[in-house]
C-alpha cells in the first residue's frame, strides 16, 4: 500500500486543526471563584487548571474573581 506525501500532510493539518479547536478558553461566566490551584465553576465543583498559563491568563483578566491561595488552604477557610 502506497501513501502519498500529500495525504500524510493533509492528515497532519486536519489533526492539528482539530487539536487547536479542542483548546477552549475559560470564560469568566463559567467560574464562581478562582484559586492558585484551580477554580470553582458555576456547577459548584472544583476544577484544576488545565495549565499554568490558563491560570495566569485568567488572573490577569479577572483579578476580582481570583484568590492567591489554594482552594483547600485552612488559613483561608472562611475567606471568600
Amino acid at each position: 500500500m502506497r501513501i502519498s506525501l500529500k495525504a500524510v500532510s493533509a492528515a497532519i493539518v486536519v489533526t492539528g486543526m482539530m487539536l487547536a479547536g479542542a483548546a477552549v478558553a475559560l470564560e469568566a461566566g463559567e467560574i464562581s471563584l478562582a484559586y492558585s490551584d484551580g477554580y470553582v465553576g458555576t456547577d459548584g465543583q472544583f476544577h484544576a487548571w488545565a495549565s499554568r498559563s490558563e491560570a495566569i491568563d485568567f488572573r490577569g483578566k479577572h483579578i476580582d474573581q481570583y484568590r492567591a491561595w489554594r482552594h483547600d488552604d485552612p488559613r483561608h477557610k472562611n475567606d471568600k
